[in-house]
C-alpha cells in the first residue's frame, strides 16, 4: 500500500528528483531516460511536491498510464492537462478540447474530426508531397545547415496553415506566435507547460479576424467549416472558435516538427537502421515512424485530476489530486518493450507506443496527418539526399512538456 509519503515500508531512502524540476531535465536524453527508469524501479506511482502547488502523482508504468487515460470518469481533463494549475478562464480561452471531458469534448471534437480521418488526409497527400519536395530541393549541397528551422519546422507549418486557409504572407507571424506558446512565453529557461500570453493573443485575434472573412466569403478550408458549423443548434462562440484555431495551430505543427528532428538524429546515430530503411522504404517506414515516436515521445506527459477517491496500483489517490501520465517513461517500460533503450525500426510492438495517446477519448486528432507528413518528408529527403545526416549532438529543449530538439546541425553530403 502506498500514500503520499511514498512506499509504506519504513524505508529511509530519499525521493528521486521531481520530473517537474529543471534538475530532472537538465541532462542528456539518455540521462532523462535513466531517471525515469529509476522511478519505474522504485515505484510506478510516486508523489512529488511542488514549490507553488499541492503536488502531483507521477505515473510512470505503461499499464497504469493506460488505465488513467481510459478512465475519464475517474481521471478528468477538465481541471487542466499541465502539471501547473491554469486559471479556468485560460483553459477555456486557450486549451480547447484537451481540457474537456465528454459530452462537451465529444461534441466539439466531432466538428473537426472528419478533416483528419485517414481518407481526408489521403486527399491532401499530393499537396503535402509538393511542399516536401520543395523543402528538400532547397537544402544546401555543400554547407552545414540547421535541420530544425530549415526542414522540420517548415513542412508542418505549411500544411496546417493550408488546411486552415491562412494566406502565405501571414504564416511567418503564425509560426512565431505558435513557437512563443510552445516555449511557454517570455525568456524562461525551463518550462513545464505551454503558455505565452502574447502568442496566444496573436493567434486568437488573427483567428477571429480570419473567421469573419470566411463568414463573408467561405472557402474550401477548415476555418470556413468551423465558422459555419453548429453544435446543438448553435454556432461556435468566439472563444470556442478561437481556442480551436489555437489548438490546431500549436498541436498541428510541433509534434510533427519534433518527430522529424528526432527521426534524422536517430537514423544518423544508427546508420544500420537508416540503411535498413532506405533498402525498403515502403516496407519499413510505418514501423520506423512508430519507433521514432516511441523512443523520443515528443509529448512527454499529460495530466488528469482525480474526481473521486480511488486506488491505482496499490496507491490511494484522493479526489482532487493531480495525476501526471509520463508517456516518455511508459514508452520505455521494460515490461512492455524489450530493450527499450535500443532504437530498432523492426521492433515488433513499436506500434504499442503511447505517443499519440492510449486510444482514449483524447487520442491525437491529427495522428493520420502527422504520419503522412513524416512519411512524405523523409521519403523526399532521402530520395534527394541519400547521404543526409545529422552532425554532432542535438541541442535539446529544456522543457518537461516537449521532448524536443531545438537545434540539429546537418549536412546533405558526407
Amino acid at each position: 500500500m502506498y500514500d503520499r509519503g511514498g512506499p509504506v515500508t519504513g524505508s529511509a531512502s530519499e525521493k528521486i528528483i521531481s520530473p517537474a524540476s529543471r534538475a530532472f531535465w537538465d541532462r542528456s536524453f539518455a540521462g532523462r531516460r535513466a531517471m525515469f527508469e529509476e522511478l519505474r524501479q522504485r515505484s510506478p506511482i510516486e508523489f512529488h511536491t511542488e514549490t507553488a502547488g499541492p503536488g502531483f502523482w507521477s505515473i510512470v508504468g505503461y499499464d497504469d498510464v493506460v488505465t488513467v487515460s481510459r478512465n475519464p470518469e475517474v481521471f478528468s481533463s477538465a481541471k487542466g492537462f499541465t502539471i501547473d494549475d491554469v486559471p479556468a478562464e485560460i483553459l477555456e480561452f486557450a486549451m480547447s478540447m484537451i481540457a474537456m471531458d465528454d459530452p462537451r469534448h465529444r461534441r466539439l471534437r466531432g466538428i473537426v474530426q472528419s478533416a483528419f480521418t485517414a481518407a481526408s488526409v489521403r486527399g491532401i497527400a499530393e499537396r503535402v508531397r509538393g511542399y516536401a519536395a520543395q523543402i528538400a530541393a532547397a537544402l544546401p549541397r555543400d554547407a552545414e545547415f540547421d535541420f530544425v528551422p530549415d526542414v522540420a519546422t517548415r513542412l508542418p507549418v505549411q500544411v496546417i496553415c493550408e488546411l486552415l486557409g491562412i494566406p502565405e504572407n501571414d504564416r511567418p507571424m503564425i509560426l512565431a506566435a505558435a513557437a512563443d506558446v510552445i516555449a511557454g512565453g517570455g525568456d524562461q529557461e525551463f518550462v513545464t507547460a505551454p503558455g505565452g500570453a502574447a502568442g496566444l493573443g496573436r493567434i486568437y485575434g488573427y483567428a477571429l479576424e480570419l473567421g469573419e472573412k470566411r463568414k463573408a466569403d467561405p472557402g474550401d478550408d477548415l476555418t470556413s467549416r468551423l465558422v459555419s458549423t453548429t453544435v446543438d443548434g448553435e454556432t461556435l462562440t468566439p472563444t470556442e472558435f478561437g481556442s480551436f484555431v489555437i489548438l490546431l495551430i500549436t498541436a498541428g505543427f510541433d509534434t510533427t516538427r519534433q518527430a522529424l528532428a528526432w527521426a534524422l538524429h536517430l537514423l544518423s546515430e544508427h546508420p544500420d537502421q537508416k540503411e535498413l530503411l532506405l533498402a525498403d522504404f515502403a516496407g519499413h517506414i510505418d514501423n520506423t515512424i512508430d519507433e521514432v515516436i516511441r523512443f523520443a515521445s515528443p509529448v512527454p506527459y499529460m495530466r488528469r485530476t482525480a474526481t473521486v477517491d480511488t486506488e491505482l496500483g496499490g496507491t490511494h489517490i484522493a479526489a482532487g489530486d493531480k495525476v501526471v501520465m509520463w508517456y516518455l517513461s511508459a514508452n520505455h517500460d521494460e515490461r512492455i518493450f524489450d530493450g527499450p533503450g535500443r532504437f530498432d525500426i523492426t521492433r515488433s510492438n513499436a506500434g504499442k507506443h503511447l505517443g499519440f495517446g492510449a486510444k482514449d477519448i483524447h487520442h491525437c486528432l491529427g495522428m493520420n496527418l502527422a504520419r503522412l507528413e513524416l512519411c512524405v518528408m523523409l521519403e523526399e529527403l532521402f530520395t534527394a539526399h541519400p547521404a543526409l545526416h545529422a552532425v554532432g549532438e542535438p541541442e535539446l529543449l529544456l522543457s518537461a512538456f516537449v521532448s524536443g530538439i531545438d537545434s540539429l546541425p546537418a549536412r546533405t553530403r558526407d
